[in-house]
């Protein structure tokens, strides 16, 4: 095993464990929130803001790290996104009352942010674009494997301990963490010294012109898309077995396990494909299964077919995940990577506070088919703003 390829490797586990821990915080909500709309007598809507005051505290405090990850680089934003991430974990978990609990979400998600930001700058700075799709599938694969452990373990943990105690233990990890990535991760030499003589406003122009220039405003659509897309399903699956069917939230985690397995082993094969028929097309054609499928999930009863599509579903999005990563940050330059990556992450926050919001609202007054029809219907959104405004070939 050469020195370089060792080094991928450190660099692809590191941000894989940062990535599983900030998806794991954000999925494990969805078997969670049953027993917090019990303890603090809310709707689903109203527990749904849970899910939208994180996503919207992420996507507005995300446009200030962007610049601030192109001037003092990706590690030393991971370093303090993690620290962050702790805080409004212990806030969380030491939460008596709902609003205290918004507030402590809210807080995680500002940090969480700061994670994905520079886990995905960081990546794409590493690694040359010949091997990002595979490189990304790999990293990304941690959204499967979050499905498969710590979705499971925080849903037995949540119903043997409290809701509270998970909140507690993710705070624990990052603190972990901090550790580790300041020991493991290799530090890049770079330096984007005109980026500090940049005035604010100078930013907020630079985020305008992304919105300006077709390929990116059609990238920044298309992860808005693909995050709302997969959100409102998500969200209230947890809600939508339990009123369904009467399934616990650790048989709830049992979907989650057996869905996630198979997209965890397929997200590096998915990316490595990628790099060879177009990460475009493939991230386009996954999109459009994960559509059909979306329609296909509640009309399901409890057992093995079940089981089945939500498996496909987790593939279709394994496919798609390392493909747009890889793509995305492709088509800006390495000074700007950070900004862009940024406003992207923004929009997709936005669609994910937005797919939230909307989902409780119809899951209140329609059912479970209305929130996985707004879904479904995201997606292929999202296929049609990549497939129309990317016309390079060479992605």
């Amino acid at each position: 095993m050469s020195l370089r390829f060792s080094e991928e490797v450190t660099v692809i586990a590191s941000l894989f464990i940062i990535l599983f821990l900030g998806v794991a915080d954000n999925q494990v909500l969805s078997p969670l929130l049953p027993a917090i709309r019990a303890q603090f007598g809310k709707s689903s809507a109203e527990v749904g803001l849970l899910f939208t005051g994180y996503s919207l505290s992420a996507g507005i405090s995300v446009l200030v790290w962007g610049p601030l990850s192109d001037i003092f680089g990706r590690k030393r934003g991971l370093l303090n996104g993690l620290i962050l991430f702790c805080a409004g974990s212990a806030v969380s978990y030491l939460s008596s009352g709902f609003l205290t609990l918004l507030a402590g979400r809210i807080l995680t998600g500002i940090g969480a942010s700061m994670l994905s930001l520079n886990s995905i700058s960081y990546a794409a700075d590493y690694f040359p674009y010949a091997k990002r799709g595979w490189a990304m599938g790999s990293i990304f694969s941690s959204y499967f494997a979050a499905l498969i452990l710590g979705v499971p373990i925080g849903s037995w943990v949540g119903d043997q301990f409290g809701w509270n105690l998970v909140f507690g233990v993710m705070g624990i990890i990052a603190l972990a963490l901090i550790l580790a990535v300041q020991l493991l991760l290799p530090s890049i030499a770079y330096k984007n010294v005109d980026a500090r003589r940049k005035p604010p406003s100078e930013y907020i122009r630079q985020y305008i012109g992304f919105l300006k220039v077709q390929t990116s405003a059609g990238g920044l659509l298309s992860s808005l898309f693909a995050s709302a897309g997969t959100m409102g399903f998500l969200a209230f699956l947890g809600v939508w077995l339990h009123d369904s069917f009467g399934i616990s939230g650790s048989r709830v985690g049992l979907v989650f396990l057996i869905a996630g397995a198979a997209a965890l082993l397929a997200s590096p094969l998915a990316g490595w494909i990628a790099d060879r028929i177009g990460k475009r097309f493939q991230f386009v054609a996954s999109n459009v299964a994960l559509a059909v499928l979306l329609l296909i999930l509640p009309t399901l009863h409890w057992g093995g077919v079940l089981f089945g599509i939500f498996g496909l579903i987790s593939l279709s999005a394994a496919f798609r995940q390392g493909p747009m990563e890889a793509v995305l940050t492709e088509i800006v330059t390495s000074e700007s990577r950070g900004t862009f990556v940024a406003l992207k992450n923004s929009f997709s926050q936005l669609g994910i506070g937005l797919a939230a919001l909307f989902s409780g609202i119809l899951f209140e007054r329609n059912g479970y088919f209305a929130v996985c029809f707004l879904g479904s219907s995201a997606c292929l959104l999202s296929a049609v703003a990549m497939f129309f405004t990317f016309r390079q070939r060479n992605l």
